[in-house]
């Protein structure tokens, strides 16, 4: 058995990996990652895989928010779907998603790249693939962490009334489509265009998806997000 990974330690969501870890694609995985961190360097720091579950409880989970990988240069993951660390240029689709953030709740743009603030909130800021080789966008695809990303969403919808979604794009879309087969749940589901710069003008920018999934949550008597970030500049740790 792999040590990749071996020890993981979160607790509320302890019942989660006692799951996984018992199903064959875990250790596949495992194996993988191990193997390929011999080769290449790996994207996020491995005590950054797992930073959006050590920062949002499931069972404080109101809103999920999905990417598709990490971001693949140096410096820029760090475990949370669109975030970079405070200090670091912002990328394309990130500042799409902070304009149309000013445009639709009327805050100051943010002072860093950060969406920890969020994920402490409640916002489970979760990539459909968890890691990813240095230049190589898509490196890890299919390797089982979308099984593993599934998994997370199904949790989190055992543990919290008031889990809902926010997809940008239609991979984030089908992930959760796919996620809620099969279950009962009738959870608030807001979709948008991808707000990268090749997708931001074709109804991203006006979608204003921040507060159209808090009006729904409302709807249906769920917990809302206070989706204010830091409008000063914001040191980061990482």
């Amino acid at each position: 058995m792999s040590t990749f990974l071996s020890t993981i330690d979160i607790p509320h969501w302890r019942i989660l990996f006692e799951r996984v870890q018992k199903e064959a694609y875990w250790k596949e995985l495992l194996d993988q990652l191990a193997h390929d961190a011999q080769h290449h360097i790996l994207y996020p720091p491995t005590d950054h895989i797992f930073k959006a579950l050590e920062l949002c409880p499931a069972h404080q989970t109101k809103c999920i928010i999905v990417g598709q990988d990490p971001y693949h240069g140096p410096r820029q993951a760090h475990g949370l779907s669109f975030s970079v660390p405070n200090g670091q240029k912002i990328p394309p689709s990130l500042r799409n998603i902070f304009k149309e953030y000013q445009s639709d709740l009327g805050f100051e743009e943010p002072g860093g790249g950060s969406l920890e603030v969020w994920a402490k909130e409640g916002v489970l800021l979760l990539n459909a693939v968890l890691t990813v080789r240095d230049g190589e966008p898509g490196s890890h695809q299919h390797w089982g962490w979308e099984k593993f990303t599934r998994a997370v969403i199904r949790f989190a919808l055992e543990q919290s009334p008031d889990v809902g979604f926010i997809c940008f794009g239609k991979p984030a879309e089908k992930l959760i489509k796919e996620s809620l087969e099969g279950l009962e749940a009738r959870p608030v589901v807001i979709t948008t265009p991808h707000p990268s710069p090749l997708s931001a003008y074709r109804g991203f920018f006006g979608s204003k998806p921040f507060t159209t999934f808090n009006n729904k949550q409302l709807e249906k008597g769920r917990e809302i997000v206070n989706w204010e970030l830091p409008s000063s500049p914001q040191t980061s740790l990482f």
